[in-house]
Parts: structure tokens; C-alpha cells; sequence
């Protein structure tokens, strides 16, 4: 996993489903060449622009209002089991490196290896359920 697809809010955009899809898939929320990524207001906030990686966690608001919105849909979406404000404490607890590596395992499918998707309880390759082993 690359540091360059952990979104500005602490999104993992390789887990996303958009990222994942085989038509015109987004490139992640690091690119400029994307519509989402030039719109988005978390990543182009002033504040997140000057810590190395761009991450709201820099920030002196952290956690504001929008980000605290957005927490709250992925936690509806992902049934209470995704926190992108829990991902972004944990860069700063153990640092980037050690927080891909945690998220290799927890998104890879334990039966076939592939990526799991943001939201999806079953494996998009071979249709085996996440919690089972």
C-alpha cells in the first residue's frame, strides 16, 4: 500500500469502491486530475496543505465539523466497523508505515487474497464473508 492513497481525512482510497471500479476508476483523493479531488473540501482545506503527508490529523481544528460529518457517514455505511477520525489518530499513534501495514491485512480477503471494498460485507472476488475465516 502506498501513503499517497491515504486521503487527507484518512480515507484508504485502494479500499474504496470507486478506486476499485473497472470503468473509469478514480485514481485516489491525492490526485489533482480528478473531479471529486479538486472539489473535495477536506483535501483542499488550507490547513491540512502544510503537514507532510496531508493529513487532517496536522490540523489544529482537527477534528472540525465536516470531518466529523463525514466520520459519521462512513460509520453509517461501514455499520459502526470504519472511523476515518480512528485511522487518522492511529497515523499519528504508530505513524504511516506502521498503519498500512495494519490496513494490508485488515483489507485483504483471509480466503483468497484479494482487496475488500469500503461498506461491502462479502469479498468482491470470491464472495466469502469478511468476519469468517
Amino acid at each position: 500500500m502506498e501513503k499517497t492513497l491515504i486521503a487527507p481525512c484518512g480515507i484508504n482510497c485502494l479500499v474504496c469502491g470507486m478506486y476499485q471500479k473497472k470503468k473509469d476508476p478514480c485514481k485516489g483523493c491525492m490526485i489533482r486530475t480528478t473531479r471529486k479531488s479538486q472539489i473535495c473540501v477536506i483535501k483542499n482545506c488550507s490547513q491540512s496543505r502544510w503537514t507532510d503527508p496531508p493529513l487532517c490529523v496536522g490540523c489544529a481544528k482537527f477534528p472540525c465539523r465536516r470531518l466529523k460529518q463525514l466520520d459519521r457517514r462512513y460509520s453509517e455505511k461501514t455499520k459502526g466497523t470504519l472511523s476515518i477520525i480512528e485511522n487518522l489518530l492511529a497515523i499519528q499513534r504508530e505513524g504511516i508505515d506502521l498503519f498500512l501495514a495494519e490496513e494490508e491485512i485488515k483489507w485483504t480477503c483471509s480466503n483468497c487474497g484479494s482487496l475488500l471494498q469500503i461498506g461491502s460485507p462479502i469479498c468482491p472476488t470470491c464472495g466469502h464473508s469478511r468476519g469468517k475465516s
